[in-house]
């Protein structure tokens, strides 16, 4: 089995979760000249994109026609015990003050 090659065994449970599409998706090579540019047209009080045709916005329908996943039914949702703390300092190597983790 190839590193990128799903096993066979969690391909049944990918695609009943709605998520194969994502995978079939693959690896995404990032223009980063497109994401400066959008970045740079962005207005957070508006939520939108200020291009010189108007102005654009992404949805949550959006998101779903690209990626192929289901938005409709019931949300997936869990309790998250997680040490913050712990994981800021696992994954970036420093700890973050109490007060700044929210």
């Amino acid at each position: 089995m190839q590193e990128w090659e799903m096993d066979s065994r969690l391909r049944p449970y990918i695609i009943r979760s709605g998520f194969y599409g994502v995978y079939r998706i693959g690896h995404i090579t990032l223009d980063w000249g497109l994401i400066t540019s959008l970045v740079e047209r962005w207005r957070p009080e508006t939520h939108t994109f200020h291009l010189p045709v108007g102005e654009m916005t992404i949805i949550l329908q959006d998101v779903a026609v690209i990626l192929g996943l289901h938005i409709h039914g019931l949300p997936i949702t869990g309790t998250c015990d997680i040490d913050w703390s712990l994981l800021c300092y696992e994954l970036l190597g420093v700890t973050p003050p109490t007060s700044e983790i929210r």
